[in-house]
C-alpha cells in the first residue's frame, strides 16, 4: 500500500494556526492495492471543518472506485459531519463509486445511529474490512466510462 498523501490539517483560518485550531481535523491519504483510496480522518468532524473535508472525499471521489472513509479517530461527528456522509454517498453512487464508512467508536456510531444513517451506509469496522468490501464492483474499463459534460446536473460539483 502506497502513501500518496502525508496528510493535511484543516483549520477554520488558513494562516492563522493556533494550538487548538491545529487540534480540529487532520486528514491522511493512502492508496490500496486494489486502486481504492482511504481517507484517514482525526479530530472533530463539525460545522467549522466540514466544508474542507467534504472538498477532500469529492476529489477523491474522482480519482477511485471504491474510497473507504475512516473515522476511526474521530473525536467528535457532528450534524454537519453526518451531512457530509450523505452528500458523499449521494455523489459516489451518481458516479458507481463504493462508498465504505469505517466507523468503530461510539463518538461515531452513536450519531450514525440515531439518525438512521447506519442503515444508509455501509458501515465497517475497521479498513481491511472495508478494503475487502464485497459490494464494491470493480472499475470501469475506460471504454464503459461515461463521458458527462461539465454543466450537467449528474456530475459532481
Amino acid at each position: 500500500m502506497a502513501q500518496i498523501d502525508v496528510s493535511s490539517i484543516i483549520s477554520p483560518r488558513p494562516g492563522r494556526m493556533g494550538r487548538r485550531s491545529a487540534e480540529l481535523l487532520t486528514t491522511t491519504l493512502w492508496a490500496a492495492s486494489s486502486g481504492a483510496i482511504v481517507v484517514s480522518v482525526s479530530g472533530e468532524v463539525d460545522m467549522i471543518t466540514c466544508v474542507a473535508l467534504r472538498d477532500r472525499f469529492v476529489e477523491q471521489l474522482r480519482l477511485t472506485h471504491h474510497l473507504v472513509v475512516d473515522l476511526s479517530e474521530v473525536s467528535f461527528l457532528g450534524a454537519a459531519g453526518l451531512t457530509v456522509l450523505v452528500e458523499v454517498r449521494e455523489m459516489a453512487q451518481r458516479t458507481g463509486t463504493g462508498l465504505c464508512v469505517v466507523a468503530c467508536s461510539r463518538q461515531v456510531r452513536c450519531p450514525l445511529t440515531i439518525t438512521g444513517l447506519s442503515d444508509v451506509l455501509d458501515l465497517h469496522l475497521d479498513v481491511g474490512e472495508a478494503l475487502t468490501c464485497q459490494y464494491v464492483s470493480p472499475p470501469l474499463s475506460p471504454a464503459q466510462l461515461r463521458l458527462v459534460h461539465p454543466r450537467q446536473s449528474d456530475d459532481l460539483p
